[in-house]
């Protein structure tokens, strides 16, 4: 036993972080023990720090106080709005004063050592949440929200004291409302579920090529729906009464803004609005006047930073344009904030690294970082990005500093969006989002660049790590996600054998089957290795240097399934999707078939016919469709090998071989393929089905 905080705990685990590590020769390194993991009783997300499970636990009366110990002036005063509203949906009514008998919530300020950290005690009379900031403690709720959820059967919440802080101070969550308008009341119900998982800044990115979207009245041309694109929600504007209403929304879950007013690239709607470009002297004066503007309506206290783009362009003039903005916004009293690669930011900018693979540029930055080079949530396939969310290290670094601020996960769904809410499906927000989360507010105290690309193997203790990640995550999805959108399902225990590349001559059909897929004993020399997961992208999985120069190769995926009786086997499943920025893909295939670049699944042996596709043969695009008429055709589900129903696999009574040809059909491929075993659930949901393990050789 021992004494914390003047309570005696008994202690039966201790989570602390690794402290002072930086990278470890290659090796990924969690801040916490997989012992601690697995002994905690509940699913936390982000895992806390800190925590000490106590063995004392509190059972939930109807009726609980809320007490707030000495002068707060205002600190707890949103952590408390917020726990009324979760008691309430828990059915326990809140008092300011209930008697000695009555369990308590009693919130004491209490100086912490990082900002944002807090402190939660539960005990079997009360519970206390210790914080110095209004942050720390809207997170110490948010913490007991995931543990009221999980109440045992006689509706007690397990006793425990959570010491608690962030690895980064800036964690982040981007939408791109520029191209595709979100009405405020959409943005509002995610910003919520993203305070409960500790993100605590929304970056919003508010212009760019079919519109400036905040409201203007010194140039009331910017909101002519005329002067926009047609299709692109040309008649939808943020006036300035929404958008403050949306900070104000945001600052009481312990979000703050980032507005971007994309300039000077990203910006096709501005010459036929003014009939000169932005670059010019009567266009940076209108910017100047715009930014004044902006800045007049919404004050620095609300927004202390303005973004400014500045990326994917060439102008003349790049060092003047950018001198000239920064000088306008610091002369409103904001920090500016900039993409990088962009165009040269001035001394004190905050870049924000974009690029995938930004790692160098972040190292040598002498202006303050923010990451988002780890994959946008609309590029990579939705399953793939779980896993480079969660081994990644923001920054380069175990924790922020000075310069390493933080990061922000992005989202860019270019091409025109009809059904607004479909973006959560199409693009993994959800799943992405909460991974994201547990990177950004615990950090990693070692890395390893192959784990974004290669999931660790089964028996590895990476692997062990992100197999428990999945369980909560797991379970997070039936407390939080029910009704949204949530595309991910386990798939960190599953191994294939995968064979290959094999080369195939010009002459070859894309369908040319080798030894993988042959009855004969025919053996060509290529590479075989054992993989793992259920979402393979093999141009990263290889590398550029094992691929040939041409796109005349094949990859064969080889697994076994064990089943006990003759049974149907689900499995979401699919080739090569199409980026959300660009329709660049070999689109949907023809009817009978998986994969329009001639790719097949064989089930001992026999090919898997593939389903009757409501648009067979189209939407093939095999260059990027930016600024295209084909980037205003809106996808549908059945793109998606994630939002599209699983395919019905017949397997026989004991050993069942899967054999996947993968061919490369042209250069820009995104070369993938996925299969995870899913079941109905209780609810009519899918989820994984763990009864059925792909396995890369018969045990």
């Amino acid at each position: 036993m021992k004494f914390r905080n003047g309570w005696l705990l008994l202690l039966l685990l201790v989570v602390r972080p690794v402290a002072g590590q930086q990278h470890t020769n290659g090796q990924w390194q969690s801040p916490h023990t997989m012992e601690a993991l697995g002994a905690a009783p509940v699913a936390l997300i982000p895992f806390p720090q800190e925590v000490v499970w106590t063995g004392q636990p509190m059972k939930l009366q109807r009726n609980m106080s809320i007490r707030i110990q000495g002068a707060m002036n205002g600190l707890a005063g949103d952590a408390v709005r917020s726990l009324r509203e979760l008691l309430q949906q828990c059915g326990i009514q809140a008092s300011a004063n209930g008697k000695n008998t009555v369990p308590r919530i009693l919130f004491e300020k209490k100086r912490q050592p990082v900002k944002e950290g807090y402190q939660l005690q539960v005990m079997p009379a009360v519970i206390t949440i210790r914080a110095s900031d209004a942050a720390g403690f809207y997170y110490g709720v948010q913490t007991l929200r995931q543990l009221l959820a999980q109440k045992t059967a006689e509706n007690t919440i397990y006793g425990c004291t959570i010491t608690d802080w962030p690895a980064f101070g800036l964690r982040g969550f981007m939408h791109d409302n520029g191209r595709n308008f979100q009405p405020v009341a959409l943005l509002k119900a995610q910003l919520e579920k993203l305070s409960w998982y500790k993100f605590n800044t929304f970056h919003w990115h508010l212009t760019d090529n079919p519109a400036w979207r905040p409201e203007s009245r010194i140039y009331p041309q910017l909101n002519d729906p005329a002067k926009r694109k047609a299709g692109r929600d040309p008649d939808s504007t943020y006036s300035f009464d929404a958008i403050r209403d949306l900070i104000a929304f945001a600052r009481k879950r312990s979000i703050r803004i980032i507005p971007e007013l994309d300039m000077p690239g990203h910006s096709r709607y501005f010459e036929p609005a003014f009939g000169f470009k932005m670059e010019s002297e009567q266009g940076m004066a209108v910017l100047e006047k715009l930014i004044d503007e902006f800045c007049a309506q919404i004050p620095a206290e609300d927004c202390p930073v303005i973004h400014i783009g500045s990326d994917e362009v060439g102008i003349a003039n790049p060092a003047a344009f950018i001198r000239r903005m920064t000088d306008r916004v610091k002369r409103n009293g904001r920090r500016v904030m900039v993409w990088n690669p962009g165009l040269p930011p001035e001394p004190g900018t905050i870049e924000q690294h974009w690029r995938d693979d930004g790692s160098a540029g972040i190292r040598n930055s002498n202006n303050p970082v923010v990451d988002s080079y780890s994959g946008y949530l609309n590029y990579f396939d939705a399953y793939s990005l779980i896993q480079r969310y969660f081994f990644q290290q923001i920054c380069n670094r175990p924790r922020g500093d000075s310069l390493a601020w933080g990061g922000i996960v992005c989202c860019w769904p270019d091409v025109r969006v009809d059904d607004k809410s479909r973006i959560l499906l199409h693009n993994p927000v959800w799943p992405g989002a909460i991974a994201y989360s547990e990177a950004a507010w615990c950090g990693r105290s070692g890395y390893n660049s192959i784990y974004m690309n290669r999931l660790p193997l089964p028996g590895t203790p990476a692997n062990g790590y992100f197999r428990e990640f999945e369980s909560r995550m797991y379970r997070h999805q039936l407390l939080f996600f029910n009704n949204d959108p949530f595309p991910y399902h386990a798939l960190a225990d599953l191994e294939w054998t995968m064979s290959g590349p094999f080369h195939r001559s010009r002459e070859d059909a894309v369908n040319r089957a080798f030894t993988p897929e042959l009855k004969t004993n025919q053996r060509d020399r290529v590479a075989t290795t054992v993989v793992a997961g259920g979402v393979f992208r093999f141009n990263d999985m290889l590398g550029a240097k094992v691929l040939s120069s041409g796109v005349d190769e094949t990859v064969y995926l080889t697994g076994y399934v064990y089943v006990k009786t003759g049974r149907i086997m689900h499995a979401i499943t699919g080739f090569e999707t199409a980026a959300r920025s660009n329709r660049r893909s070999g689109g949907i295939p023809q009817d009978g078939k998986w994969d329009a670049n001639g790719g097949a699944v064989f089930i001992n042996g026999e090919e898997l016919a593939g389903p009757t596709w409501n648009a067979p043969g189209a939407n093939r695009y095999l260059k990027a469709t930016w600024e295209t008429p084909a980037n205003e055709i809106p996808f549908t589900d059945e793109e998606f090998y994630w939002s599209r129903p699983p395919a019905a696999i017949p397997l026989q009574k004991g050993w069942n071989k899967i054999v996947v040809r993968v061919p490369r059909a042209y250069k820009e491929q995104n070369w993938s393929f996925a299969f995870v075993p899913v079941k109905k659930g209780r609810a009519g949901n899918w989820e994984r089905d763990h009864m059925i393990q792909v396995r890369a050789a018969v045990k």
